[in-house]
């Protein structure tokens, strides 16, 4: 055997043996306890679904999966904290779609979603639903448009700037082309009391909320912002079947850190699978309207970066601001 040869041996040796701790950390993933950042406010959507997750997910991986609220208005201080964590799987993030819109509205927070980010899956998506005041002369989207386009003030309550719900709405706008008058409040319980009450003409918002309003008759259903319709509303039509090609969803994301090993990655993507697929999230998700996707690394990762910019060019294109 000549130098060069025994040199080349060593040299691919060397390189084995420095892979086998990250090939040996990640097959006996997890071995110590999981963070699971919510960064919106206890008792909202994102956190009554982190919940029966975490609690599902560690009883499939055999370690203690816990909740660590960090809450904002926009999801911003929780997941720059998980881009800047360790990329070793023991810190993920659970977010919504302002996870995508966000940095939309702020072109200088501190992480990109797809490139700080390795997705597991996108956990579970719904349609918004538009509902009008009970009261209110229209029946359908259509009704809608052709209000706005006879001159008509047509007013819309937005839950909040920058949420799925204000982005539905200004979509609607745009695909529509007319004018809505949009009408902010500082959360949806003071919307929802006001276009009960009449001040307000309409709404998009989430199905567990305005549906509650729609069964007692203090509202009315009019659409549902998916591509298709919902399975729980069969006889609801989509905004799309007046405006093609119109789909505003909220969806549930759950990421690690950057460089997190494939095989880290891998092994939490399973256990989401699986857990989704138990009794506990399954009647969850019927309850509250949600399909449950779990779809691939790479898919969820396609999937956010096809929302951070479809949003992008929304926000930018109507030189939307925070309010």
């Amino acid at each position: 055997m000549n130098t060069l040869t025994r040199l080349r041996r060593t040299l691919l040796l060397s390189l084995c043996v420095a892979g086998l701790p990250a090939l040996a950390s990640a097959a006996e993933f997890p071995e110590k306890p999981i963070r699971l950042i919510v960064p919106f406010a206890a008792g909202g959507g994102v956190d009554a679904l982190a919940r029966p997750l975490a609690r599902e997910m560690a009883e499939i991986l055999g370690q203690n999966v816990f909740v660590d609220v960090k809450p904002s208005n926009t999801g911003q201080i929780g997941a720059v904290e998980v881009a800047h964590a360790q990329p070793d799987g023991y810190t993920m993030l659970i977010s919504s779609a302002a996870f995508g819109s966000t940095p939309a509205f702020y072109p200088k927070v501190p992480y990109h979603p797809v490139k700080d980010f390795e997705m597991v899956t996108i956990l579970a998506s719904t349609p918004q639903v538009l509902v009008a005041n009970a009261n209110y002369p229209v029946a359908s989207v259509n009704d809608v448009l052709q209000a706005a386009k006879s001159g008509k003030q047509v007013n819309f309550a937005l839950s909040g700037s920058t949420g799925i719900q204000s982005l539905a709405t200004e979509l609607l706008s745009t695909m529509g082309n007319v004018q809505l008058t949009k009408v902010p409040y500082k959360g949806a319980g003071a919307a929802f009391a006001d276009l009960i009450g009449g001040q307000v003409d309409l709404m998009i918002d989430n199905p567990a909320s305005s549906l509650v309003h729609v069964r007692s008759g203090k509202l009315k259903l009019l659409a549902t912002t998916g591509a298709k319709r919902m399975a729980s509303l069969p006889d609801t039509p989509t905004i799309a079947e007046t405006l093609p090609g119109f789909e505003a969803l909220n969806w549930f994301v759950l990421a690690v850190p950057a460089k997190t090993p494939p095989a880290v990655v891998q092994r939490l993507h399973a256990a989401a699978l699986e857990a989704m697929r138990r009794p506990s999230l399954r009647q969850m998700a019927d309850r509250d309207g949600l399909e449950v996707m779990g779809n691939s690394p790479a898919e969820a990762r396609a999937f956010i970066a096809a929302e951070t910019e479809k949003w992008t060019k929304v926000v930018k294109d109507k030189g939307l601001q925070m309010q």
